[in-house]
């Protein structure tokens, strides 16, 4: 039985707070949180016990670990604190708004013996794991390229702009599903709001093997929208990650056509094939969670996770070249 801190009891926090409630191999002793209103909320609801000082938390030998969900501007401070306190940490992403504190929190963790861990939650999204058995079985053959779309309305962050917020995501998961790193990043963004910071971003990466990747993000978007294509040499696929759900799509050019003259709209249609879609079976799963008992498995039993503070410092490197 792990014993856990919840440190911020936010929107996010909540679902964490939560889980651990939940889990059979977490006991949550107590959760921080500056506001009150929250902390009375929690208490009422999982009978825990709350504080507005998260030191009291870091200060108490009973937790073996802690879960960060604080504003981004706040991880380094946090999880800097949490680890020299002799404390395992899972913290949501990103890991922190600079590399080089990144770097420097990987090196202590490693120092102190402790595991890091970032939350990069569609690492354990059940289409996106389905999706990455499918590349490796050469479902797709070559992959040509991907773009992800992640849109919805909301109140811009005052610690970061979207580009940190939304787009770390779907790069983590470019990544993720091409098991390497972009060489080449480009990037177009705006604020059209009082922001200081970017709400609206189009982001395109280029990895090796020719592959192009592509993300637009957006706070201003009046529908919410959380996709992903994938378009390779045989298949191609779409990925949404609210339903879980993932199309394969028989479709494609037939390229011999090319040539061939045609008169007609019937004879125009011939140059593509047009086989069998598929909508493939995948068992709905609560990724947070998926995520939270990795790291108690990972804390447990000494096990380096998926999602390590190298994950998260590498991806937010990537975040830097793009916002440059």
């Amino acid at each position: 039985m792990l014993n856990v801190g919840v440190i911020g009891a936010g929107v996010w926090g909540k679902n964490h707070i939560r889980i651990f409630s939940e889990v059979e191999d977490a006991n949550l002793v107590k959760i921080a949180d500056l506001n009150e209103k929250n902390m009375n909320g929690m208490s009422n609801t999982f009978k825990i016990k709350t504080t507005t000082d998260y030191k009291e938390i870091l200060n108490d030998s009973e937790i073996e670990a802690v879960s960060i969900c604080t504003p981004a501007s706040t991880h380094y401070k946090i999880i800097k604190e949490a680890l020299e306190s002799g404390k395992h940490v899972l913290v949501e992403k990103p890991l922190t708004l600079n590399s080089k504190e990144g770097e420097e929190l990987v090196e202590l963790a490693k120092n102190k013996n402790k595991i890091l861990m970032v939350g990069h939650i569609f690492r354990f999204n059940p289409g996106v794991l389905r999706l990455k058995e499918e590349i490796k079985k050469g479902t797709f053959g070559k992959i040509y390229f991907m773009y992800g779309s992640r849109m919805g309305l909301m109140t811009p962050r005052d610690d970061c702009g979207v580009v940190f917020d939304f787009a770390l995501h779907d790069i983590d998961t470019f990544c993720f599903l091409l098991d390497d790193q972009p060489i080449e990043v480009n990037t177009v963004t705006n604020s059209y709001t009082k922001s200081k910071f970017e709400d609206v971003g189009f982001i395109s990466l280029k990895f090796n093997n020719n592959i192009l990747a592509n993300v637009v993000v957006s706070w201003l978007s009046p529908v919410k929208v959380r996709e992903l294509w994938l378009v390779g040499e045989k298949k191609s696929a779409k990925l949404d990650y609210l339903t879980q759900e993932l199309e394969v799509f028989d479709r494609g050019i037939i390229e011999e056509k090319f040539d061939e003259k045609y008169d007609s709209f019937g004879a125009f249609k011939l140059i593509t094939k047009q086989g069998d879609d598929l909508k493939l079976n995948i068992k709905n799963k609560e990724p947070l969670k998926e995520e939270i008992l990795h790291f108690i498995d990972c804390v447990v039993n000494n096990k380096k996770p998926i999602t390590d503070g190298s994950v998260g410092v590498e991806i937010v490197r990537i975040i830097e070249k793009a916002l440059r």
